[in-house]
């Protein structure tokens, strides 16, 4: 009996010892993950783009003006419809024209004299923008609409194509990565340190193309003694940003890296 005790006391002691040795090692691993988790570099990366525009945008307007609102929407529609009969003429396709805005409304002229009525008239007015595929054409366009109905001529912007921009953004993540790659190891050579991998990568939302200079400005050519100049516009590269913020793994600089930054 004495030896059955004593057989039962050594296993319940072993099985303690098995328990605390078990706490023991997960606890060791738990601190050991914590300490790798506090070696984290965070930064910040920027890159940009740029590339010569592949479109341009024009937005025109046609207005009519009439005395009664059904004489100012007639004469709405013949414009419109001449200008557009034009411009598919010298190309541009109907899917290329979309309406931005059309609406008629009443517009009170004030009196030339203190005592007169202000005097009533109607306007009508149909925006336009028109997507041109060939920039070094929106000279030819503009002429166009002006020359048959159009009255306004509300911005003209030179930018990209979906793909090309895609293709941009691509170039700038890859330069904004590089800048945060150069900043991580810059920081842990500064503090003994080694970058050894990427824990988390995230990206801002690319900026809209942009102008990359003054170029951007439109200009018109004088006109000659013997000719009515057209419009003459330059355009200029468009730029497209983008950042990255990086968060990277990092261990004594003396320890081989188990990884590669991204």
């Amino acid at each position: 009996m004495q030896r059955q005790t004593a057989i039962a006391v050594g296993v319940a002691l072993l099985l303690v010892l098995a328990g605390c040795s078990t706490s023991t090692y997960q606890s060791s691993s738990a601190d050991e993950s914590t300490a790798n988790d506090a070696s984290t570099i965070r930064v910040s990366g920027s890159g940009s783009a740029d590339a010569e525009p592949n479109q341009a945008i024009v937005r025109v307007a046609v207005v009519a003006t009439a005395p009664d609102a059904a004489t100012a929407r007639r004469q709405l529609a013949e414009n419109t419809s001449r200008m557009r009969s034009a411009l598919e003429d010298i190309g541009i396709e109907d899917d290329e024209i979309t309406t931005v805005r059309y609406d008629i409304y009443q517009d009170r002229v004030p009196p030339r004299e203190e005592d007169d009525e202000p005097r009533i008239q109607y306007r009508a007015s149909h925006d336009f923008q028109i997507t041109v595929s060939d920039p070094d054409r929106t000279g030819e366009i503009i002429d166009t609409a002006v020359q048959n109905g159009a009255t306004e001529i509300n911005d003209v912007s030179f930018t990209l194509s979906t793909d090309r921009q895609r293709e941009l953004e691509s170039r700038a993540r890859q330069a904004a990565m590089a800048d945060a790659r150069s900043k991580a190891r810059a920081l842990a050579g500064a503090a003994n340190l080694t970058v050894t991998g990427v824990k988390v990568i995230r990206t801002a939302e690319s900026g809209s193309p942009r102008p990359a200079d003054e170029r951007y400005a439109t200009a018109t050519a004088a006109p000659a003694p013997t000719e009515v100049a057209g419009s003459d516009l330059d355009s200029g590269p468009v730029t497209v940003t983008t950042t990255v913020q990086v968060v990277y793994r990092a261990g004594p600089a003396n320890r081989s890296a188990t990884g590669t930054p991204t």
